[in-house]
């Protein structure tokens, strides 16, 4: 299952040399996260990777396509690519581990997470 979302590329997303900072793209993916995952409360992020291949401009409307490719037992992986109409560009992974802010220890995913994951 691949899950999509949208966002409208901002004015101030956009740096001195008229497009996207690189910096922004790590938010249209934690926006995605957010919404698969509803809430990032549980988790915490262990790494992303971006590979850009296309300028993004103001007003702009971009989705992010993710999927779960891996699922551990305190870790996944999604991948993701960003869309502007018919161009693609970046490629992203998000590597999620399961988090217990109480403890401050990483912590095994539920049941219920690995469901959610599984199912979409």
């Amino acid at each position: 299952m691949t899950w999509a979302t949208t966002e409208r590329v901002r004015f101030r997303d956009c740096d001195a040399m008229g497009h996207v900072n690189n910096a922004v793209f790590s938010t249209y993916l934690e926006q995605a996260r957010i919404a698969i995952l509803g809430g990032l409360d549980t988790f915490i992020l262990a790494r992303v990777e971006i590979d850009f291949r296309a300028e993004l401009h103001a007003g702009e409307e971009v989705e992010v396509r993710s999927r779960c490719t891996r699922i551990g037992t305190k870790s996944f992986d999604l991948e993701h690519e960003i869309w502007a109409g018919d161009r693609k560009v970046a490629d992203a992974k998000s590597v999620l581990v399961g988090y217990d802010y109480a403890v401050g220890a990483s912590a095994l995913l539920t049941d219920n997470q690995r469901r959610r994951l599984e199912s979409e």
